[in-house]
């Protein structure tokens, strides 16, 4: 039995673990893979060229690719230039991470380690007891977050859903792309999505730079909080509730050893940390450290380390970092880059579009030789006509 499982708070009998206790961090993965979502962006065509009238027996033009044979050489390059500079810019940022690694696991060592470890799991011990106070002092502790916090998160989560549509996973298999705007808005959702999901693996592998001073500070946090809580339970036990649910609880397991650490179990039931159901998050938590996209209760405290045995640090970081960030990192570059070259054609064809009235006549009149031989332009008994054009709009 554990040191923290002999103690006894003060005044009552240390109660057992509960029999749903609430979550605690994920374990590193094992066999973490690879897999962040590729996409494929709507199938779209160009529509058919309009052909000359068959009635006229045009002169065949020189085969020619015009602009677009250059462009596309462009595009090719431009595109090896980018895979080149992105492989630098890897190279550069493993080194980085390797840097504050091994910075991180010197100070992350194994005394550091069981001394948070022991401070937090006195911590538990006290915000178990502040709870039982605080149920205690304001029984429908539950209601008055129903009623008063959750909306506020809920009316947060109707506004991602208009603004971007909920899951843009939606969009894989049924978007339409009628035009070459409507390809551009479904790049560009792409892009953004996936710069989304990219920051959000930064943030986590920020957060894991220096665990032990975050912990650390987390730890010493929480010990003003309890004692801040503890003083107005008995004169203002309403703002208590905030404090206790949104930050004390979930900051306390954010940091909390791992969920397979049997003997760590926590002492706050799950029914303190089961609220605002219509939050809910995608998580992606193969490595340990959650990379998915959160709930909006996360992110008030965003990304945390949590303690985890010193040994067990560089297959964490180097689990986000082999399977997660540099695939993420991939995946922007290349939804950058289709993105740019259709909107370069757009921007191409649109001032065509736009300066053709102003040169048009020099155009047409340029085009139309200055010796005209009409017996030139009939069509041949038998002669196979020319392909009818598509209708004009």
């Amino acid at each position: 039995m554990s040191d923290y499982a002999q103690r006894k708070p003060t005044g009552h009998e240390c109660p057992p673990p509960p029999e749903n206790p609430a979550g605690q961090p994920k374990p590193p993965g094992k066999d973490c893979k690879p897999d962040l979502p590729e996409t494929t962006p709507p199938e779209w065509k160009a529509p058919d060229k309009c052909v000359p009238d068959p009635g006229c027996n045009c002169p065949s033009k020189p085969s020619s690719s015009g602009p677009d044979c250059l462009q596309n050489l462009i595009d090719a390059e431009t595109a090896e230039i980018t895979a080149a500079e992105r492989a630098k810019v890897f190279k550069t940022d493993l080194e980085a991470f390797l840097a504050k690694a091994k910075a991180a696991a010197q100070e992350y060592n194994r005394a550091k380690y069981e001394k948070l470890l022991k401070q937090w799991q006195d911590q538990d011990r006290d915000i178990a007891e502040l709870i039982r106070k605080l149920v205690c002092a304001l029984p429908c502790w539950a209601c008055v977050i129903e009623c008063y916090i959750c909306p506020l998160i809920y009316d947060l989560h109707d506004s991602e859903l208009r603004l971007y549509d909920g899951d843009w996973k939606d969009y894989y298999k049924d978007y339409k792309a009628h035009n070459l705007y409507d390809l551009r808005y479904w790049l560009d959702r792409d892009r953004d999505f996936k710069q989304q999901m990219l920051q959000r693996i930064k943030n986590v592998l920020a957060a894991w730079e220096k665990p032990a001073q975050t912990i650390e500070k987390n730890l010493a946090d929480d010990v003003k909080l309890i004692a801040d809580c503890n003083k107005a339970l008995g004169t203002d036990p309403s703002t208590v509730v905030f404090d206790v649910f949104f930050k004390l609880v979930p900051m306390h397991l954010a940091i909390a050893p791992t969920a397979d650490s049997a003997e760590l179990t926590t002492q706050i039931d799950a029914k303190f940390t089961q609220f605002c159901d219509c939050d809910k998050g995608d998580p992606d938590n193969c490595c340990g450290p959650d990379v998915g996209n959160v709930s909006w209760r996360q992110r008030l405290i965003g990304p945390q380390p949590y303690l985890v045995d010193p040994t067990l640090y560089f297959d964490i970081i180097c689990c986000l970092v082999e399977t997660r960030y540099l695939p993420a990192k991939d995946l922007v570059a290349k939804a950058e880059a289709a993105y740019q070259k259709t909107d370069n054609e757009i921007q191409r064809r649109k001032a065509q579009i736009d300066n053709a009235l102003k040169t048009f006549e020099k155009d047409a009149k340029g085009a139309i030789p200055s010796d005209i031989d009409c017996c030139d332009y009939e069509q041949n008994d038998g002669e196979k006509p020319a392909q009818k054009s598509p209708a004009r709009r």
